[in-house]
């Protein structure tokens, strides 16, 4: 192991604190990214690369279940990310390479969680026995699953291994014969620990119009979190009274110290299902937007490659170079008030998205090559592996001269592939935040 930054070191010493600094800024200029893992999906390992990858590629966020371990795997990506970045930035000077300090100029990605305020798709888990089954049958719910969660020759007879399910629902629409059911949870924020708490960054509650009541009680339940996050992101998907509604959470929240977003959550988890999924969390950022609530609005929810064009197409993209920062404050005010609804003659109204999150597209580019991406890092990483090694023997680079790094060979590796993929996505809203070769930003 490199006598540099190694996975296991402490992510806090490289963080920016102040309110000048990403994501931060990205907010205020409009191009803030944020990456959703999924918040039922609890596969550690994919969490990990996945956080590694997109945190290279330049992402403001990345959002994980409300699930310590998974948290902590996040972490270790986000750590991972920075010792490669130290090794990505030795590259040769024809490469045109950032180092490590760019990382530590622009901080780490900060680490949310999602929570939700009663029953919600993105809080179940996918379930049928096996067992009820019929031999015949030509088993869509298996092909139709974008994480393999459906494993029929598993040991556990659910027939759903539920770390990789997130929810998605489309297993469900598809048995022939009815077999398979949905089963919801409410993430609890009583478990986590303190020091758990204290690895959180952000909090995004999922609710829907008309829960009022079980917001303001999960805000209760929030209060001993405040002191440690950045930011509070609210995602509610569309209805008619939504704008009213999210009027009613203002006031419940306020005042607030920190930035907040309102997430339009148009069709969940569809994103890699197809270009025309973008437009129902376009429509819904456009209702928030022209309602002038304070705060940030981001679009999410079916967004994917297509989202970007789509919404330069409708000038919902601030394409100025620079932004002014003389009134800016973290919560997206200009003048926040003591308490109750900020008007809009003294709040920052927003007429463009301040970002957009990327979740099913986003894992879709990348999900194929993550055991790759681990084998060609295991020997340098050690522990730091998706799957423990088969033997327990770690290749030692030193004493073996013929194994070449990926990060020495970008073009041909799995590794380099990711990256591309993650800075492509990444870059169609941010074009110079990211620590990739420039052959790869």
């Amino acid at each position: 192991m490199d006598s540099e930054t190694a996975p296991g070191t402490a992510a806090g010493s490289y963080a920016v604190e102040n309110l000048f600094s990403s994501p931060y800024r990205s907010l205020q200029v409009g191009n803030w990214v944020k990456l959703i893992c999924g918040a039922s999906y609890q596969d550690m390992p994919a969490v990990r690369r996945l956080a590694m990858l997109y945190a290279l590629a330049g992402v403001d966020c990345i959002d994980v279940a409300a699930d310590g371990a998974v948290v902590t795997a996040a972490r270790h990506g986000l750590e991972d990310a920075v010792w490669l970045a130290g090794h990505l930035g030795d590259r040769a000077t024809s490469l045109e390479t950032r180092n490590v300090s760019a990382l530590k100029s622009r901080g780490l990605p900060w680490l949310m969680v999602s929570l939700n305020d009663s029953e919600d798709p993105h809080f179940r888990k996918a379930h049928f026995d096996a067992a009820h089954c019929p031999p015949g049958c030509d088993r869509p719910c298996e092909t139709v699953c974008p994480t393999a969660a459906i494993q029929f020759q598993s040991i556990n007879q659910s027939g759903v291994k539920p770390d990789l399910c997130y929810g998605c629902g489309r297993c469900i629409t598809i048995c022939p014969l009815d077999n398979i059911e949905a089963r919801s949870y409410l993430a609890r924020p009583e478990a986590f620990s303190e020091e758990q708490v204290a690895q959180i960054d952000a909090v995004e509650v999922h609710t829907q119009t008309g829960h009022q009541v079980q917001f303001q009680r999960l805000w209760q339940r929030l209060q001993p979190w405040r002191p440690h996050l950045k930011l509070i992101s609210i995602s509610c998907p569309d209805h008619d009274q939504v704008v009213p509604y999210l009027q009613d959470l203002y006031n419940i929240m306020a005042p607030l110290e920190v930035p907040l977003i309102w997430q339009t959550d148009g069709r969940p988890m569809s994103g890699d299902l197809g270009k025309g999924t973008t437009h129902a969390a376009i429509r819904l950022a456009q209702k928030i937007l022209q309602a002038g609530l304070p705060g940030y609005v981001q679009p999410a929810g079916g967004t994917n490659g297509y989202t970007v064009s789509k919404l330069l197409d409708l000038g919902l993209i601030n394409n100025a170079p620079s932004a002014s920062y003389s009134n800016f404050h973290p919560s997206g005010l200009a003048f926040p008030q003591s308490g109750g609804m900020v008007g809009h003659s003294s709040g920052l109204v927003h007429k463009t998205i301040s970002g957009i999150a990327y979740g099913s597209y986003g894992r879709s580019q990348v999900l194929p090559l993550l055991d790759a991406i681990d084998h060609e890092l295991q020997p340098w990483l050690e522990n730091a592996s998706l799957n423990q090694p088969s033997g327990g023997q770690q290749v030692n680079p030193e004493s073996d001269a013929a194994l070449v790094a990926p990060w020495q060979r970008l073009d041909d590796s799995a590794l380099g592939q990711g990256l591309a993929l993650a800075q492509q996505l990444v870059g169609q809203l941010k074009m110079d935040r990211h620590f990739l070769p420039a052959r790869y930003g």
